[in-house]
């Protein structure tokens, strides 16, 4: 049986802007320096400095070996710094310009019609009816939504693009149909 749209529980009327793409990216950015890059490279930078400073407590060859470990993992630190900045650098740009070919269409309005067992995203380029199970992990980027579909497709809109219900009533729904836990990531 077809539901009519008014019936839909919660309803979001999106388009894809530059802003929003910076805005994921950067979430995405965060997320992946929290799970492993800091890390790493903490602990590069924590090896470095202690080689270098227990280098003064000794003489002769241990101090030389100690130098020699503290300076490659120095070298280590700086490139990897070096290579997540280029990287982020280079990321933005690339946005900016994919953003810039296909601007007609990603200023196509997209529609997401929220029903008790399913979800609608009605857009020029798409009818999906899909069902809540299919949402794998879903994110709240600083007043962005953002849920990661199976097959690796991501739908995101913000909050304040909700227009029937509210966005905190409908994360809560998402996360009780999809049984998936929203994970919360600081964005500036």
């Amino acid at each position: 049986m077809e539901l009519a749209r008014e019936d839909a529980l919660f309803m979001v009327k999106a388009r894809v802007t530059e802003d929003k793409l910076l805005r994921l990216e950067r979430g995405t950015r965060v997320l992946g320096f929290q799970n492993g890059a800091k890390k790493i490279l903490s602990i590069f930078g924590v090896i470095a400095l202690v080689c270098l400073v227990a280098k003064g407590f000794f003489d002769g060859m241990a101090s030389m070996i100690l130098a020699a470990i503290g300076g490659a993992m120095l070298l280590i630190f700086m490139a990897g710094s070096y290579a997540l900045a280029k990287g982020w650098a280079g990321t933005k740009r690339d946005i900016k310009k994919k953003y810039n070919e296909n601007k007609a269409e990603y200023q196509k309005e997209k529609e997401y019609y929220f029903f008790d067992d399913h979800y609608e995203i009605v857009g020029e380029f798409e009818h999906s009816r899909l069902e809540y199970k299919n949402i794998g992990r879903m994110l709240d980027m600083s007043g962005m939504l953002v849920f990661l579909e199976k097959g690796d497709i991501v739908r995101f809109f913000m909050k304040e693009e909700v227009k029937k219900g509210n966005a905190t009533e409908l994360a809560g729904f998402l996360e009780r149909m999809s049984e998936t836990k929203m994970e919360y990531v600081s964005v500036k």
